[in-house]
């Protein structure tokens, strides 16, 4: 039998999926259906990952879907942060901005607290204690819903009897 392709590029490209899908403001809205963006990144790497074999490789199995699932989730915590970091330094607060232009189409009164915490968040550019914090908070949704996404795509990519 052949050995089994390597798991790190469909790994690579999974994660990098998720990771735009979590930190590009606006399209991060997808997550918002139980972190659909997330499932369909771990989907992915099953995808490309299975697209690699042969008759002659041993067939996907479980653990090899549970493997990439964790590695494209570790992946697309590390790259969320960092594309989060590069749009602020860029482009600024987006996401604060499009709250506050979402809150004022909706007429609500908010406590002057409010906007003080919201103009402070503003002022704030990104550090890397802030970084790494973000990336530890990543990791777990990332990786337990990228997993479930592998699980679907071995689902539907396990060999037949």
């Amino acid at each position: 039998m052949k050995p089994k392709p390597n798991k790190l590029m469909p790994s690579l490209y999974g994660g990098l999926l998720i990771a735009t899908l979590w930190a590009v403001p606006g399209l991060n809205l997808i997550n918002c259906l139980c972190c659909a963006g997330v499932l369909l990144g771990g989907f992915l790497a099953v995808l490309l990952y299975q697209k690699d074999f042969t008759p002659e490789t041993d067939p996907l199995i479980k653990n090899d879907c549970i493997q990439l699932g964790i590695f494209s989730g570790l992946i697309a915590s590390v790259a969320a942060v960092i594309i989060q970091v590069i749009v602020t330094l860029v482009f600024g607060d987006v996401a604060v901005e499009m709250m506050m232009r979402l809150i004022e189409k909706m007429n609500v009164e908010m406590p002057p607290e409010f906007y003080a915490l919201i103009e402070q968040a503003k002022e704030e550019e990104p550090n890397l204690f802030g970084s790494i914090l973000a990336v530890f908070f990543y990791i777990l949704p990332n990786t337990l819903f990228s997993v479930l996404g592998a699980l679907i795509g071995w689902n539907v990519f396990k060999p037949k009897n």
